[in-house]
């Protein structure tokens, strides 16, 4: 009699697995409760919080498509943070948490979904697009995804906004690419038992 063999579900599939989405979420909320807490709740909308929320549906869905632009997102917003928390020393335990702790859960579960190419460009595309709401409903003076200002350290380097944002958004993408050259050299795809 013969038997079928059956390959065993990918690790990132698993109900076990997937429950690590809980880390992301937790922390998305742990900030969102912060910023209602202070008066300012649209600064949720920053893409390293809203990362943090999309890894924590990607791996609730098993999605990989998500779960990659969410890690991509998540290590690209990690040294903005670092620069900022140095320039205005507002440190806190749930900023750190949000910000390393989800960067450190995105990579333990992307070495396990693998990379792709190409996740730069849908990242990209979906940075702008929040950054554009931004822009239309928040506050200027919060200038959240630095959708209103020109960024500090590059204030006397241009003489308007829409001179900067071009060349800022540029920096972005190419930062992006950059950043998912690296995670497929680290975690290519094609080592992962994964059809995704």
């Amino acid at each position: 009699m013969d038997t079928i063999s059956v390959d065993p579900k990918p690790i990132w599939q698993t109900a076990w697995f997937r429950s690590l989405g809980w880390l992301p979420l937790i922390f998305f909320i742990a900030r969102a409760v912060e910023y209602v807490q202070v008066g300012t709740p649209s600064q949720v909308l920053w893409m390293c919080h809203l990362s943090n929320l999309m890894l924590a549906v990607g791996l609730f869905l098993a999605n990989p498509f998500v779960i990659r632009v969410a890690v991509l997102l998540l290590i690209f917003g990690v040294p903005p943070w670092a620069v900022e928390m140095a320039v205005s020393r507002l440190v806190t335990p749930v900023s750190i948490a949000s910000h390393l702790g989800g960067t450190i859960v995105g990579l333990i579960v992307i070495a396990k979904v693998g990379a792709k190419p190409r996740i730069w460009a849908p990242s990209w595309a979906l940075y702008i697009v929040v950054q554009l709401i931004c822009r239309l409903t928040t506050r200027p003076e919060l200038d959240i995804n630095n959708a209103h200002r020109i960024y500090s350290i590059w204030k006397d380097t241009f003489s308007s906004y829409w001179q900067y944002w071009p060349i800022a958004t540029l920096v972005v993408g190419i930062s992006m690419w950059v950043f998912e050259f690296g995670l497929l050299k680290l975690f290519p795809r094609e080592a992962q038992k994964s059809t995704a």
